[in-house]
């Protein structure tokens, strides 16, 4: 007998909380989120801690194979955090990194996978089915393969020759099993790196996730207030863009996540130069935009400088000391410097909270998801 649509929609849907004003198993997450959230320093800590010799040992592995492309798989923030640390991983490895949304990767994408192509699968869990299904056919046709998870004994970190844990919890949303990961895909290619005889490119990651852990912790008491002050003043707005270049896409795609996963309202990420193929923000729109470095800073100016004529409401997150944006948009967060390498992570950290404080604050009022009449 055929399965009804409410019996598919049961199987289907993988959610325990709800959309509804004050839901407490969505509340529940929620808080575990906001607890997660403020403790990423010591979930990387204990991470990079935790993987010396297993990252050791995938360095040797793949100290003299050649290695053409790497390809980064994941659903959801597992997919997003590529982004973030592409192009270390391209100085790394000295080739294309890309990363791959893993049901697209295990429908269309293994085809061309072969004995010189690396495939980095992330998922906490260890047995999301899309990852397992492209790890398994990378590894068929010859790929080199490595997993990494927060979860020991999974297939994940058990069927292939490369196995990373990752020492971050996941009560809540992803936070710190993200920039945790992050930081473990950074110290991978260190390794890689210096097994191939890169000591410079080595030493320059190393360093920057020396420093990693007490920067997040420091970005996130210092934004604690910020982000709350914030979420009470959008607290009734049902969408927010957000946009940032490259690898700082990524902090811009967490951001959305979270506001969709917990607020939960509308959210939409987009790389920077896509704002201005379209007339995408609208009178009032709030857009968060992450101009964190030289390279997009011109481009993350005339964004800014577009928000204002169309009278919408800019969040910059900038460098400490940029003046230019800032004095352009209606409110700008100063980051601390940190390395280049690492910065995509430090800067996921303010959208975190504004994510959790949105939550919290739109409750407060007696909003849950927007709705809309057909």
């Amino acid at each position: 007998m055929m399965m009804g649509i409410q019996d598919r929609l049961k199987e289907i849907r993988r959610e325990s909380s709800s959309d509804a004003p004050g839901d407490k198993e969505r509340f529940r997450r929620v808080e575990l989120t906001g607890t997660e959230m403020m403790t990423q320093g010591d979930a990387i800590r204990a991470t990079l801690a935790a993987n010396v010799e297993p990252l050791a040992k995938i360095g040797r592995d793949l100290a003299d194979r050649t290695v053409k492309r790497v390809v980064m798989v994941g659903c959801g923030d597992s997919w997003i955090s590529g982004y973030g640390v592409r192009p270390a991983l391209e100085q790394a490895f000295g080739c294309p990194c890309e990363p791959y949304e893993a049901f697209d990767f295990a429908t269309y994408g293994t085809g061309v996978m072969d004995a010189e192509t690396v495939a980095i699968g992330l998922s906490s869990s260890g047995k999301t089915e899309p990852v397992m299904d492209g790890l398994a056919a990378s590894a068929g046709q010859g790929a080199y393969v490595i997993g990494l998870s927060n979860t020991l004994g999974s297939p994940l970190m058990e069927q292939f020759p490369g196995a990373l844990h990752i020492h971050a919890t996941r009560g809540g949303w992803p936070t710190q099993s993200s920039t945790a990961a992050m930081a473990l895909k950074l110290a991978l290619g260190a390794a890689v790196a210096r097994a191939r005889g890169r000591a410079d490119v080595a030493d320059a990651i190393d360093a920057a996730l020396a420093d990693l852990p007490d920067q997040v912790d420091a970005v996130s008491k210092a934004f604690w207030a910020p982000a709350q002050r914030l979420a009470r003043k959008l607290a009734r707005a049902d969408l927010v863009l957000l946009a940032g270049a490259g690898p700082f896409y990524a902090p811009a795609a967490f951001g959305a996540a979270k506001l969709k996963e917990l607020a939960p309202i509308h959210a939409i990420a987009f790389p920077l130069e896509e704002y201005h193929h379209y007339r995408t923000q609208k009178a009032g729109d709030p857009i968060f935009l992450v101009a964190a470095d030289e390279a997009s800073h011109t481009r993350a100016l005339e964004t800014a400088i577009m928000s204002k004529g169309e009278d919408g409401f800019c969040l910059a997150l900038v460098p400490e000391g940029e003046q230019e944006i800032a004095a352009v948009a209606d409110e700008a967060w100063h980051l601390p410097h940190v390395p280049g390498l690492v910065a995509p992570l430090v800067y996921s950290v303010p959208l975190h909270l504004f994510g959790y404080h949105a939550a919290v604050e739109r409750d407060a009022v007696g909003l849950g998801a927007p709705r809309q009449s057909i």
